[in-house]
């Protein structure tokens, strides 16, 4: 998909920030010139993994939060502290190429919605001819934004997504989307409502401070009395139990940072908060 307004009309609008514009001027033909995919198959280490289950997974990635827009299209993202600790900077998505994508994606997000859906289901329809129903599809690689009307139009597809929106989980009615709460314990209140979402039955994930390098912890294997699943095997969390509660070792860090985050509260869970949260479970 490429933009196809005026760059008056780019540059004058209140949907995008200033540094979006600034990226815009200076990409203007890659923005409107060239067919950028919006979705991409299998377009990950972890992602590939799905292929032992037989999944093949394309995934959106856009711009998180207010990176790019004006208006957040992470609704809970300050509340739970991931902004800073967010995959879009790491990996191929922290790479030039990738980085600019997700940009370019959000952008046209922003300002032209109906065409953009529009390419979106398009481009899925395509991937569904090339793997039937092996096809899952993530809209929210590194967004939180309600995507239910297009999944509703497309029951034959498989759709899961992670949330840290609690409303978006409970509301959920969609048979062919799979929600993963994402849990965090950046403060008093996401710790709580992580708690309220185990209690809950709600498949639930917990970003662990720890990348399991020399001199690391490794990832916990209980909750208090709840097993953990490892949840970093593969992506594709429909297969999971519906209850289940994971755990991901953290990515894009150092060994510094971690050390650092093990001393204070954040999105990553530390031993300290672990405890804190199966504490809340069991009360």
């Amino acid at each position: 998909m490429q933009l196809s307004l005026d760059f008056d009309t780019v540059m004058r609008s209140p949907l995008i920030n200033a540094a979006a514009c600034k990226w815009a001027v200076e990409h203007w033909d890659y923005l409107t010139k060239t067919d950028t995919p919006l979705i991409n198959v299998n377009s990950s280490t972890k992602i590939e993994k799905g292929e032992k289950l037989d999944v093949f997974t394309g995934i959106l990635y856009l711009k998180p939060a207010d990176q790019v827009t004006t208006k957040t299209i992470c609704a809970a993202a300050d509340l739970m502290g991931c902004k800073k600790g967010c995959l879009i900077s790491s990996g191929q998505l922290g790479k030039k190429a990738g980085s600019n994508a997700a940009t370019k994606r959000t952008i046209m997000y922003a300002l032209q919605p109906e065409l953009f859906l529009k390419h979106l289901k398009i481009e899925i329809m395509r991937h569904e001819l090339n793997h039937g129903d092996k096809l899952a599809i993530r809209l929210n690689g590194t967004s939180d934004i309600d995507f239910s009307d297009l999944i509703a139009s497309m029951p034959d597809v498989q759709f899961y997504d992670y949330t840290k929106i609690y409303a978006r989980y409970l509301n959920n009615d969609l048979a062919n989307y799979d929600l993963t709460f994402s849990g965090s314990a950046n403060n008093t209140k996401s710790l709580e409502i992580t708690a309220r979402a185990i209690r809950a039955g709600m498949r639930t994930v917990l970003a662990i401070n720890t990348a399991e390098s020399k001199g690391e912890y490794k990832l916990p294997e209980s909750l208090g009395l709840i097993p953990l699943v490892n949840m970093d095997d593969t992506d594709v969390r429909f297969k999971d139990a519906a209850d289940a509660v994971g755990v991901l070792k953290r990515k894009g860090s150092n060994k510094q940072t971690r050390a650092a985050d093990e001393q204070r509260d954040g999105f990553f869970f530390n031993q300290s908060n672990i405890n804190k949260l199966a504490a809340m479970v069991a009360a």
